[in-house]
This record gives structure tokens, C-alpha cells and sequence, in this order.
């Protein structure tokens, strides 16, 4: 009920009514008085509090005992913790109009850390057993228009170091990231093989295989690949006569392979 205590939460939470980003809070002022963010250092003396109470806590206790809180009270704590998570990682240094890196202080960057640890520890729970609605978790087109403009392996690798897959990633959605999961497999299969449908498909490795014995000679071929085994592998068929089969291996002898196989 203190007024300075709900305002400085207010500071915490939203970016327009808190110029100051999370990680720069502290709970004292420039002259070294009492006056600093009080709200910020009781909301991590809480959060800390439910992070090592949800260690002791299992599934049952939390979902049917509902211990250490309410299942409504847990949900709104997981709206809290994502509108701090996401004005830490994404809104924070952009909305500094100063446009001047600020020093991070010690309980700004605690505040983040345990915030992201309780909600992974929560999300965990939420995926065996479901806490709330998965919208719940998400911020919407979170990474979409990143993901738009990356054009290369390197380009998609780098969105793995960005804040929001290493502190909070469970505000993207699924689908999302599985989507850059597949782009980041794609591209690097293409990099190191090289693609059909942009004709620049690499000459690869060639892997001899009799049609009577595909598991005996497959297995042989590709125990010796060792690390090539990312390479394109280019089947070669031997009929049961010896003879080589013709045909140019693009994708299609290798998949009859692999399902033989």
C-alpha cells in the first residue's frame, strides 16, 4: 500500500512510466541514500523467495495443493515476470532517448536473472502440465521480423546469441522457433552440400552399394565417413552381376537408401 513502493514497481514493469532500463536499477541514488527503486529490490526479494520455493515444490503440490500459491496468483506472477523479461531484453535500451549505454548495477541484473529462472522453471511445469493458456507465455511477432531478414546460415545462427533466445524464449511461440530451427538446418545442409534448385549442388562423396547387400556395404560406408558425414552422399547401386546401375544420384538414389537402409 505504499505509494512509493507501487510506484516504483510501476517503473519496473513499463517502459514509459520507468525511463531507467531493468538492468541499470539499483536501490540506492547517486548520493548514496535510501531513495533508489525499493520496489525493484522487493520485487526480487520475492521472486528469489518463489524461485527456491518452487524447488522444493513438485507438479502435485503446485497443481492440486496449490502450493506455494494459487494457481491465479501464479498465473498473474507470469504476467508480471514477462512484461519485466520483455522490456528487459527488447524494449529497454531502445526506448533510451539519452541514446548513452548506462552501466548495469548488480540488482537490475539479478532481477533478470531470477525472473528468467522462475519462468523457465514455470514453463517447464506449464509443458507436462499446463498452468495456464500457452498465449499466456507469448509476446506476438516476437523474432517474426528477424527472421524475416536473415538470408544465411550465419544470419540465422546469430539470432540464437540474441537476448530473447538466451534469456526468454519461451515468449516466442513454438511455431516460431521451430521455424528458425528448420531455416538454421536448411541453410547449413545448403552450405555444405550445396542445393538443386539453386544448381550448385557439390560434387560430394561416392558410396558404392550392392542391391543384396545394402545393410552390410551401408553400414561399412557410412562407419568410415567419420566427420564427412555432413557431406552430400552420392549412391552408386552394383547389381547383383557386378555391373554399376546408371543414373545420376540428385537426392533420389540416396533417399531409396536411406529407406532400404
Amino acid at each position: 500500500s505504499n505509494p512509493k513502493v507501487v510506484s516504483d514497481l510501476y517503473c519496473v514493469i513499463d517502459v514509459n512510466k520507468g525511463a531507467a532500463p531493468i538492468r541499470t536499477l539499483t536501490c540506492h541514488n547517486a548520493r548514496g541514500s535510501n531513495e533508489g527503486n525499493i520496489g525493484a529490490s522487493l520485487l526480487l526479494m520475492f521472486v528469489t523467495c518463489l524461485s527456491h520455493t518452487l524447488m522444493v515444490t513438485d507438479d502435485v503440490e503446485l497443481h492440486e495443493m496449490e502450493k506455494p500459491l494459487p494457481k491465479h496468483q501464479v498465473r498473474r506472477c507470469i504476467l508480471l515476470l514477462k512484461k519485466l523479461l520483455y522490456r528487459a531484453v527488447c524494449l529497454d535500451d531502445v526506448h533510451n532517448a539519452t541514446k548513452i549505454t548506462l552501466p548495469s548495477n548488480h540488482l537490475g541484473l539479478a532481477l533478470i536473472s531470477v525472473s528468467s529462472k522462475v519462468m523457465n522453471d514455470l514453463y517447464s511445469r506449464s509443458s507436462r502440465r499446463l498452468l495456464c493458456v500457452p498465449k499466456l507465455w507469448i509476446e506476438e511477432d516476437l523474432l517474426e521480423q528477424d527472421i524475416r531478414r536473415c538470408k544465411s546460415h550465419l544470419d540465422y545462427t546469430s539470432l540464437l546469441a540474441s537476448p530473447v533466445c538466451r534469456i526468454c524464449p519461451f515468449l516466442v511461440s513454438f511455431k516460431r522457433r521451430l521455424k528458425l530451427f528448420e531455416r538454421i538446418v536448411t541453410t547449413n545442409r545448403i552450405d555444405v552440400q550445396g542445393s538443386n534448385e539453386q544448381r550448385n549442388l557439390k560434387r560430394g562423396i561416392m558410396v558404392k552399394v550392392q542391391r543384396g547387400r545394402v545393410l552390410e556395404d551401408g553400414l561399412i560406408h557410412l562407419n568410415n565417413l567419420g566427420r564427412n558425414m555432413r557431406q552430400r552422399i552420392c549412391v552408386n547401386y552394383i547389381s547383383d552381376v557386378g555391373t554399376s546401375e546408371s543414373g545420376v544420384d540428385v537426392g533420389g538414389l540416396f533417399k531409396e537408401f536411406w529407406t532400404d537402409l
